[in-house]
């Protein structure tokens, strides 16, 4: 790979991975936030109806899949700083 090349792609893979950081600084944020949520639910259990109750399992839901989403940019990025 040439000098330029090699350079660019150094650069690519640097974007990537400050993208990748200030997303999931922005995700911990939310994370947080959530906790947060969660834990004053659950000490007046009186007030989780039903609303509440689906407000939980989607949010259990995405949080699983941005997890999942992730992991699978830091699979990418370090197969990616391997080659």
């Amino acid at each position: 790979m040439s000098d330029s090349n090699n350079g660019n792609h150094e650069k690519e893979l640097a974007s990537q991975a400050l993208a990748l950081c200030d997303d999931f600084n922005k995700f911990s944020e939310q994370c947080a936030f959530l906790c947060d949520a969660f834990s004053a639910i659950v000490r007046d259990p009186a007030c989780i109806d039903e609303a509440c109750g689906d407000g939980l399992g989607h949010h259990s839901y995405w949080l699983k899949v941005r997890v999942m989403e992730f992991r699978d940019r830091i699979e990418e990025l370090h197969h990616k700083l391997r080659d």
